[in-house]
């Protein structure tokens, strides 16, 4: 675990004792004959569809933590949109617009953000860049208009601004020194946000839940009949390849029909290989079981970069099972994971 360790803040590593002792320590919510079960979903954060879904006695209860949850990710919302700048809040969006000018003061949640993906940067040879903002942000521009595709002119003009030595973060500021930079946390975003959150359903006495945030679920103990069931969807479909079930851990799926875009009969997909340019073509899907969102988050669009020997080098780093359904229609799973299945 010492080259996990070594790409780890003084910072992040608070974050993670933190909420390792809630977790241990976190308090039930009732006695299993009492539960009931209570949903809410939510449309405004993350540009996706939130689900929260928990077991509790106590109606009030869950009412008042769903509203507590909601404004805690709105907050983390506005802090990690790269599109839209907010009155007062120094935000990526902010900071792409500045960081390439004059040193920025950062929040902790920006700044962890950013030290982990330098992190990953670093473990993956840049193949997982949070910093390729150039490079995706014409490929959202194009998506977006659905009239073409981005000139390799164009791609290459971009590549030359991704460059992760660029980023310098020092006494709470975030310099670039290129002015081209941009961040794009897409890959982090999501998983990141479960730092600030699951504190805060630690503390509202509701520990069986579970919380999908756009296809990136965490679950906490279980239901009243067992194991919470997370679907893999099937990449060819609206059905699921397979079910797992888990407790206490991440499921997190990085796929090519998330999201996408057809010009001239072919499709277009978000993740892009740096090395390339042009979406990543050897998986449709990859799907990571992990102990920690954040973790989970940043492995399976690591994981989809690269070849599955490498994957399961990674994997073993984080104690982690993957699936991946490959463009040819074979599938490979990781030593452990059909034990979830």
């Amino acid at each position: 675990m010492s080259f996990k360790d070594n790409r780890k803040t003084v910072l992040k590593k608070v974050f993670l004792i933190i909420i390792c002792a809630a977790l241990i320590t976190a308090p039930a919510c009732s006695s299993a004959h009492s539960l009931q079960k209570y949903s809410v979903t939510y449309t405004d954060v993350f540009d996706t569809v939130t689900e929260f879904t928990a077991y509790c006695s106590d109606k009030e209860k869950f009412d008042k933590t769903a509203k507590e949850l909601h404004t805690e990710l709105l907050r983390l919302h506005k802090l990690y949109d790269i599109y839209n700048e907010y009155d007062g809040i120094v935000n990526l969006a902010y900071m792409n617009r500045v960081c390439g000018q004059q040193p920025v003061e950062a929040g902790v949640e920006i700044l962890s953000l950013l030290e982990n993906g330098l992190g990953w940067c670093r473990l993956t040879n840049g193949r997982m860049n949070i910093f390729s903002g150039a490079v995706l942000s014409l490929w959202h521009k194009y998506r977006a208009e659905g009239k073409g595709i981005p000139t390799d002119s164009e791609l290459k003009e971009a590549s030359k601004h991704i460059s992760y030595e660029s980023v310098i973060i020092e006494d709470g500021t975030v310099y670039f020194t290129d002015k081209e930079l941009k961040i794009d946390a897409g890959a982090l975003a999501k998983g990141q946000v479960y730092i600030y959150i699951m504190p805060l359903l630690r503390d509202s006495g509701i520990t069986d839940y579970i919380l999908n945030l756009g296809g990136n679920v965490t679950v906490s103990g279980k239901k009243p009949d067992g194991l919470w069931k997370v679907g893999v969807q099937d990449p060819d479909g609206d059905g699921l390849y397979t079910k797992v079930s888990v407790s206490d851990i991440s499921v997190v799926t990085s796929g090519d029909y998330q999201r996408y875009y057809e010009y001239d009969g072919k499709k277009y997909h978000h993740i892009i290989d740096l090395n390339t340019l042009y979406p990543a073509s050897e998986y449709r899907s990859v799907t990571v079981i992990c102990r920690y969102s954040w973790d989970a988050d940043a492995l399976s669009t690591a994981l989809f970069l690269m070849s599955t020997e490498e994957g399961e080098t990674l994997l073993r780093q984080y104690n982690a099972e993957a699936l991946w359904i490959k463009t040819d229609g074979t599938v490979k799973r990781s030593a452990g994971f059909s034990e979830y299945e």
